[in-house]
């Protein structure tokens, strides 16, 4: 294997780069679907209680359209998708660490890199966590109701 030579600040900065953008085309895809999804749960949960009370034919149809949405909306894909996005992002988060690592000298802008990513990942992981806890919180109650 051929000897490399250390990286420099400016290959630092370049790869981070590349890589947060990754993180941010994919994180926005995430998003957009991760909040359509509690958006629509939240929207049959109100639909159903509208049509929870009294037994004419329109309710009755408008509870069994829930019970049909709901199976459609309650399944492991919107988990299964948090997690592979968040390990994305843990291993993004990895290699530039050992980007920062490799690099002779320490480039100057890794203090900042510290904190943005401190706070994004905060900021990712709290939001994931309660929207998919609220989430399924509520599809898991309506699905009670429904029967």
């Amino acid at each position: 294997m051929a000897q490399t030579a250390p990286l420099t600040p400016s290959d630092v900065t370049a790869a981070i780069g590349f890589m947060l953008t990754l993180v941010g085309l994919i994180g926005t895809f995430f998003y957009v679907h991760l909040s359509n999804w509690l958006r629509e749960i939240l929207e049959l949960r109100s639909k159903y209680e509208l049509n929870s009370v009294g037994d004419t034919e329109a309710r009755k149809q408008g509870r069994l359209e829930c019970r049909f949405q709901l199976h459609r909306l309650l399944n492991h894909v919107t988990l299964l998708v948090s997690l592979v996005i968040s390990f994305f992002i843990l291993v993004v988060v990895y290699v530039a660490r050992q980007l920062i690592d490799a690099a002779q000298p320490e480039p100057a802008i890794v203090p900042y890199y510290r904190t943005a990513a401190t706070v994004f990942l905060i900021i990712y992981f709290g939001l994931t966590v309660y929207m998919l806890g609220f989430g399924y919180y509520v599809a898991f109650r309506l699905r009670k109701k429904t029967g």
